[in-house]
């Protein structure tokens, strides 16, 4: 390897003990002339990242540091500080010493990079550790010098300069650490991944005990869900079949898991012996003929279908037919999201629609012209496709703010004009219990000309459509609203819930 003086960079920690962190310094300047066989070389730069008082010993011996850099003809004006206060554990001044890190690092720059990790404190030590490790840098050091066992004569050689070291005859090896890339195997396993996958699912199994009787076992759920998350990782790695096998019958075995605390909860009969398709076809069954429920038939239909052939495509795979690695890769994760959507619908659906028994509430859509006359209703309003009408301005705006601030402050007027509206029909200026973004909650009497007012001043002032649920109860409203937003725009939906008696 050749390189120039202009190309090479040190980067070290500061030490208390400055004997320690010149003699650093001037074995990684030996080191890095023999590798390019330039006996002249040194470093551009020679970043130091001090702590406090390891930068005022550096200053307080300055004369003889710099004499001891003199007999190996290293410029002094090379050495760069950097102070870094992280022994607190200060989250901001962390953050400020990966700056620091980052503005030396230009990957545009053809430099190679050594750092020493002699000396230092431990965390600041293990930082450029990690950072040699994200940037693959290849040339890592460590200083390690045999020193007397004698106590007296060891503490002498402490102090010793580098060059007075070896006038002495006292030993030093300058050792490289083994590639620090090879973790990029264990890297690739990616296990932050399966700790990310592991909180998803928690958190959504976690909401999905709430409205579980306590006979509900999940952890079947959670452990076939993970055991796939970690065989798709492995397979990747190794490209082995068995593991993306083991990945795919992992995830059939959540999703059927999750089949059955559906059915369980709305079919009360025996169906844990049925195969997995016949029990996601009776789900699809159960909702198509139940539309007071917000499931999204289509959605689901080609959710619980994909969901069947990819698993019957390797149960019972064609006879004769080879599939390569390849192919085995793509459906493992195909897998792995659908059945993690699979699990984010049960929540969904269950949550919504079940008791705190767990058991499935009836929904009866309310029907306006046989409502009890001066009865009190919650209503909540939800303009439809706002997301999507901000994103267009976003899109729109290039560099101009104009139309973000257009459309934004279009939704704002109408939400402000309706709350006025409301308040003036129902006389009554604490009827509107929230009113922000594209969202209003207000109690009134059932009055259908101020209902369709509103949606028709939200699409004036926006040309977006609405959706209006209402209830006697919060949850009712919110469940209602659910349903109005499945269906056509500006649609108003009423619902009265109960819980079930018995079996489904």
């Amino acid at each position: 390897m050749s390189a120039s003086k202009e190309s090479l960079k040190l980067i070290l920690a500061g030490n208390t003990r400055v004997p320690a962190m010149i003699n650093a310094i001037i074995r990684a300047t030996i080191k890095a002339r023999e590798n390019t066989s330039d006996e002249n070389l040194c470093f551009k730069q020679v970043y130091i990242f001090h702590t406090q008082q390891s930068l005022e010993a550096l200053v307080k011996s300055e004369e003889k540091w710099k004499e001891a850099l003199g007999y190996y003809r290293i410029p002094t004006n090379s050495l760069v500080y950097y102070v870094a206060e992280i022994e607190d554990s200060n989250v901001d001044r962390f953050k400020d010493l990966i700056e620091q890190l980052r503005t030396i690092v230009n990957p545009l720059d053809n430099v190679i990079h050594y750092i020493d990790l002699t000396g230092g404190i431990s965390s600041l030590k293990t930082i450029l550790a990690v950072f040699a490790y994200v940037l693959d840098i290849d040339q890592v050091y460590s200083l390690e010098i045999q020193f007397s066992d004698d106590f007296e004569t060891r503490r002498e050689q402490t102090g010793l300069f580098y060059h007075e070291l070896e006038s002495r005859g006292v030993k030093s090896q300058y050792r490289k650490f083994p590639p620090i890339c090879e973790f990029d195997t264990f890297g690739r396993l990616n296990y932050t991944e399966i700790l990310r996958h592991r909180q998803i699912i928690d958190e959504l199994i976690q909401t999905l005990t709430h409205v579980l009787p306590s006979s509900f076992d999940v952890e079947h759920l959670r452990a076939s869900m993970l055991s796939g998350t970690n065989s798709r990782l492995m397979g990747e790695v190794t490209g082995e079949l068995y593991n993306y096998r083991h990945s795919l019958f992992s995830f059939s075995a959540g999703v059927e898991e999750i089949a059955n605390i559906i059915l369980n909860i709305i079919i009360k009969a025996d169906i844990e012996k049925k195969p997995l398709g016949i029990k996601l076809e009776q789900i699809r069954d159960h909702f198509s003929s139940n539309a007071k429920y917000f499931i999204n038939e289509k959605i689901l239909n080609h959710l619980t279908k994909l969901i069947t052939e990819v698993r019957n495509d390797n149960v019972h795979p064609n006879i004769g037919s080879c599939r390569s690695r390849e192919m085995f890769a793509i459906q493992t994760q195909l897998s792995s999201q659908l059945s993690l959507s699979f699990l984010q619908f049960a929540v969904k659906t269950l949550t919504a629609f079940c008791d705190q028994d767990g058991k499935l509430l009836e929904v009866q859509v309310i029907d306006p012209p046989k409502m009890i006359p001066q009865t009190i209703f919650y209503f909540g309003f939800d303009g439809d496709a706002t997301g999507d009408y901000l994103e267009v301005a976003f899109v729109k705006s290039d560099q101009s703010e104009s139309e973000v601030i257009k459309r934004s402050q279009s939704i704002f007027n109408a939400i402000k004009l309706m709350r006025k509206l409301i308040c003036k029909n129902t006389q009554d200026n604490t009827s509107v219990l929230f009113a922000e973004g594209d969202n209003i909650l207000f109690k009134a009497q059932y009055l259908p000309l101020l209902l369709r007012k509103l949606q028709e001043t939200y699409k004036e002032k926006t040309g977006l459509c609405s959706s209006i649920g209402y209830g006697r109860t919060l949850r009712e409203s919110t469940i209602a609203l659910r349903l109005a937003k499945g269906k056509d725009g500006d649609s108003i939906v009423g619902i009265s819930l109960k819980g079930k008696k018995g079996d489904n």
